[in-house]
């Protein structure tokens, strides 16, 4: 799965996460743990946008959505015995571990991971 693909699919979790924390309660809805969430879908959906249409700024935004899917996987950690946290934690992880990956290539180096070509 490439970047963009991982990012589509982290904000999603996300979404459905901040409802699942909003139907749990508790600790699930604690302030920074929902900014997070919200932080985490937003930065996702711009960065699948930046991979998509290949901009040229994709390396920015691909770095701060590495760093911010892994503080949310973090967040997500801390509620064990939740398969939803779980699943959360787990998809943050992998979309942070492919932004980093396309992060880290040179700027305009186009066709790499995350890269796709419209004909």
């Amino acid at each position: 799965m490439d970047a963009a693909q991982e990012a589509q699919s982290c904000q999603s979790i996300c979404v459905q996460t901040i409802q699942h924390c909003l139907q749990m309660g508790g600790s699930h809805v604690e302030p920074s743990h929902m900014q997070l969430l919200q932080d985490c879908a937003e930065i996702c959906e711009t960065t699948a946008t930046f991979l998509l249409r290949g901009s040229p700024q994709h390396n920015q935004v691909t770095a701060a959505c590495a760093t911010i899917c892994e503080l949310c996987a973090q967040s997500c950690d801390r509620f064990t015995g939740d398969a939803q946290m779980k699943a959360c934690a787990d998809e943050c992880r992998r979309c942070a571990a492919a932004c980093q990956q396309v992060a880290q290539m040179r700027p305009g180096g186009a066709g790499g991971p995350g890269h796709r070509s419209v004909p």
